[in-house]
């Protein structure tokens, strides 16, 4: 099964995201919004390994705040919400869990940019009004396995302090 590490942000507005990501994304239906730190992979780590060194790395890890607004496009067309706040955190999170638990899954040539993935389009000129601001407290990381029909396992989830 393939898995892989996100954060389901808990936005007051959520429903805005959703509502492009049911006209964008294919996934709409089967994972929330998310944040991935470690994108889906396969390996031979047993899920209770993973958790525990994943609850290792972040047992100091404190709550933090994120904000979200402004779309972007990717080169490869799919449609980003900005990250303006927290990506520093995000960042770090993901870095060290790449380095310490699956250093060989790491795609050094890919530039790791904090995103909630709305969807793909070759274009975001019908978005260009959105300019909504998105802000929570992310406390808890998820460990998520990845089903046969794409949709999402909770395989773990572990709290932030």
């Amino acid at each position: 099964m393939k898995r892989d590490i996100l954060i389901f942000p808990k936005f007051n507005n959520i429903n805005l995201i959703q509502n492009i990501r049911k006209k964008y994304d294919r996934l709409y239906e089967a994972v929330p919004p998310h944040i991935t730190l470690v994108f889906p992979f396969t390996d031979d780590i047993d899920n209770d390994t993973l958790y525990i060194k994943l609850k290792n790395i972040l047992k100091d890890q404190k709550k933090f705040k994120v904000k979200f607004k402004g779309i972007s496009l990717s080169k490869d067309n799919f449609i980003f919400l900005n990250c303006i706040y927290g990506s520093d955190n995000i960042i770090n999170l993901h870095d060290q869990i790449y380095e310490k638990i699956l250093p060989s899954h790491l795609k050094k040539d890919i530039e790791y940019i904090p995103h909630i993935t709305l969807g793909q389009n070759n274009t975001i000129d019908d978005l260009k009004d959105f300019n909504f601001e998105f802000e929570t407290i992310i406390d808890e990381i998820i460990l998520e396995g990845i089903g046969k029909n794409e949709e999402s396992i909770i395989l773990n989830t572990i709290k932030l302090k």
